[in-house]
């Protein structure tokens, strides 16, 4: 009989399917930010006609030639699947002063000028908004200057142009609604600035739900049944001379059964003990050791059996899950 079982039991534990928990990404997008810029010559000089304008990318652009700057800023939003948002842009200077205090950079004073406020532009999958403006490096160079000759701290202070981008609507299909901030740096000196060439952002959001996948069979499912009835083939070969075979008691038989039966939810269980002080748990009698497992999966919890009390159970947020092996 043993033989018997052991044979079966072997031969379902390959054609058992066995699951993992893996994540999957359900949902994505991506939030892409972009500055562009010119400088006009405004002031006589010796070196630029006045009217001319500079391009992006020059190591210094002269305060006494071009104070100003006119800006372009683009932002869109990319899904896998669709897009229909509200967008708003709110646009600041904002100046900050830093350092290092107790091993780490700690901000001493900042400073947030407002420059543009813009109202809800829809926008689909794709599509594209744009916010133009000027800026004079003067007027924020003395700004600057301001607050730190009322602090009486002349410590420098960096600057960066400011687009905060509040985004609400659907996603991929889902309600969403966020914030991004996307930052032109800009280095003032007492006679030039210096901006970056290429100020390019992209921010992903992905989201990811756990699910069960089912593993590829190998040798190691079958192991412990094979082992077994190879065992059991050895013992009958030299035990059959010399007795005849005693019945085999229905309760091994059982557990063996449920052995193999729950096989392939082995990875997902841990043994522990049910809790002696439960009466302020609210208790949730589950029909099926799958479907407990699936709940565990679903809130990220671990399954445990109590195998004194031949039960399986979870517990989660103030309730438990149980299923009783009867």
């Amino acid at each position: 009989m043993i033989m018997i079982l052991s044979g079966i039991w072997a031969c379902d534990a390959y054609r058992e399917e066995e699951y993992e928990v893996q994540e999957k990404l359900v949902s994505s997008y991506t939030q892409y930010g972009v500055y562009t810029y010119t400088v006009p010559v405004t002031e006589a000089n010796p070196l630029y006609a006045k009217g001319t304008i500079l391009e992006m990318g020059k190591p210094a652009y002269f305060l006494t030639v071009s104070p100003i700057i006119d800006v372009s800023f683009t932002y869109r939003l990319e899904s896998t699947d669709s897009a229909d948002i509200s967008v708003e842009r709110e646009t600041m200077i904002v100046a900050t002063s830093k350092e290092v205090a107790e091993g780490e950079e700690k901000i001493f004073w900042q400073k947030e000028l407002p420059l543009k406020s813009e109202g809800f532009d829809k926008i689909n999958n794709g599509e594209i908004v744009t916010s133009n403006y000027s800026l004079n490096i003067s007027e924020v160079q003395s700004m600057v200057k301001g607050v730190q000759d009322q602090l009486k701290y002349p410590q420098d202070a960096t600057i960066e142009v400011v687009t905060r981008v509040y985004y609400d609507g659907k996603i991929n299909g889902e309600d969403v609604e966020g914030i991004e901030e996307f930052s032109m740096p800009i280095a003032i000196s007492s006679s030039y600035y210096q901006i970056p060439e290429e100020i390019e952002f992209s921010e992903d959001t992905n989201k990811y739900k756990k699910v069960r996948v089912k593993k590829d069979p190998s040798l190691s499912t079958i192991k412990m049944p094979l082992s077994l009835f190879l065992f059991s083939m050895v013992l009958i070969g030299t035990t059959l001379p010399f007795m005849n075979m005693s019945s085999v008691e229905p309760a091994y038989i059982e557990k063996l059964e449920k052995e193999r039966r729950y096989s392939s939810f082995k990875d997902f269980i841990s043994k522990g003990k049910l809790p002696e002080k439960r009466g302020s748990l609210l208790e949730v009698e589950i029909s099926s050791l799958q479907e407990l497992i699936d709940a565990a999966v679903d809130t990220n919890s671990r399954t445990i059996y109590d195998q004194e009390a031949g039960t399986y159970f979870m517990i989660h947020n103030n309730a438990l899950y149980i299923f009783y092996d009867i």
